[in-house]
């Protein structure tokens, strides 16, 4: 179809349904649905969110340990190391590489390697409807961190804990200026089911998901 044509047909269309001619108010309407969306109903989330947010984290097979700060988060991801003999091998985010890694330790810092056994991250929102945990994508945040490694540790301050999806937005937007690259909402390790509904765990990425809930 030639340019004049597809421009003739659609004004034919245009016209059909009112063309230009919308009022003022049809217009204001239209800005105001666009900006100020009506919000869609909401079930009830318990007036103790922290603990409505943990019990629907554990439902969904992501372990949940309270730390007091993040001061205590090393000495949290060695308990988890306890049974480890050789030097741990881990990653972890940019935005945790101040915190005092031991030197003993093969700590990378940034994006998965494919090899490490575990990462440690950091959340920027929990959701108490769901108990899923929000990651945004940034330069302190490598999303390979993720899915790459067997054990995902994650870092959430329960400051950051919200009532609804809804809600996380506002978290994610909050992060950096702009809007992030990749948005992932976990809600444990991955599962699958065959035709006899046979629950197979992880399908892939992590095989646990641990998460260390900060009360700084």
């Amino acid at each position: 179809m030639s340019e004049s044509r597809r421009d003739d047909m659609l004004a034919r269309i245009r016209e059909a349904v009112g063309g230009n001619r919308r009022s003022e108010e049809d217009l204001a309407q239209l800005e105001k649905r666009l900006t100020q969306p009506s919000a869609a109903p909401r079930p009830r989330v318990s007036d103790d969110r922290l603990g409505q947010f943990i019990a629907k984290a554990e439902a969904n097979l992501i372990t949940v340990e309270r730390i007091a700060s993040l001061q205590m988060l090393v000495p949290a991801v060695r308990a988890l190391l306890s049974q480890t003999s050789a030097p741990p091998d881990i990653s972890v985010a940019p935005a945790l590489e101040h915190l005092g890694w031991p030197a003993d330790w093969h700590v990378n810092i940034g994006a998965g390697r494919r090899k490490e056994p575990m990462s440690v991250t950091m959340a920027v929102a929990g959701i108490a409807e769901t108990g899923s945990i929000v990651m945004r994508s940034d330069p302190t945040s490598p999303t390979t961190l993720n899915f790459l490694p067997d054990v995902h540790v994650i870092v959430l301050r329960a400051s950051d804990v919200v009532d609804y999806p809804e809600d996380a937005w506002a978290r994610v937007r909050a992060g950096a200026p702009g809007w992030p690259r990749t948005v992932n909402i976990i809600s444990g390790p991955s599962r699958t089911a065959d035709v006899g509904g046979i629950i197979v765990r992880p399908a892939h990425g992590p095989k646990s998901v641990h998460l260390l809930l900060c009360h700084d």
